[in-house]
């Protein structure tokens, strides 16, 4: 393992067991975290493994800190999975990608998105919501066991999914649908977990989907 992908994967397990919702980035470098990985990265090297972390969704980021570096940063819904399913290990993290079973791979939904925007720029690209959908479903069987029944969440995801990705995806549907997943998320026995890491996201899908 490369000394940025050691930092790396420090940085997901500070984040993963900080309790605040998008910690100050800064206080990772006395973090139990840092310290276990016995890492001192310069603000330059952080700069870059956030950077990649962020390309990669596995965290989302906010303010300006030090060297180009984000003053806070919090896991996503991947990042959540990444970090509490394979210890911050994105090498794992990423095989256990192609292995994940939702109803089709994901992969050729990006074409389909862009050949149809392509062909009719007014479409709306629901691929946002798809993704948040996904994420839920990934992440539900982390949470399930602490957090308790989840089976009405993870329906409303499902369908989500499903309905996002029809052909001619019915609108008025996919935005019942979406609000009731921000509801659960808001509200659920997870409202405190996953719910702090997806309803920015989740609103942000529905904006760009013009359906918020």
């Amino acid at each position: 393992m490369s000394r940025l992908e050691s930092i790396a994967r420090a940085f997901l397990r500070y984040l993963y067991e900080d309790h605040r919702f998008r910690p100050e980035v800064a206080d990772f470098f006395d973090s139990p975290a840092a310290e276990a990985a016995a890492v001192q990265p310069s603000w330059a090297e952080l700069a870059d493994v956030l950077q990649a972390l962020r390309e990669r969704e596995l965290i989302a980021t906010s303010g300006e800190g030090q060297l180009g570096a984000p003053a806070r940063a919090g896991l996503t819904g991947s990042g959540l999975i990444c970090a509490g399913r394979h210890d911050g290990d994105i090498t794992s993290w990423a095989r256990s990608q192609s292995v994940a079973v939702l109803d089709a791979p994901a992969e050729p939904v990006v074409p389909q998105a862009r050949s149809a925007i392509e062909t009719t720029p007014r479409r709306i690209d629901y691929s946002g919501l798809t993704r948040v959908a996904k994420v839920v479903l990934l992440a539900l069987p982390t949470v399930h066991a602490r957090y308790g029944d989840t089976v009405e969440i993870e329906s409303t995801a499902r369908r989500l999914c499903e309905a996002t990705r029809q052909e001619q995806p019915d609108a008025g549907r996919v935005r019942l649908l979406a609000q009731r997943l921000r509801a659960d998320l808001s509200t659920s026995s997870v409202a405190n977990t996953l719910g702090v890491v997806l309803l920015d996201g989740l609103d942000e899908a529905l904006a760009e989907s013009g359906l918020g």
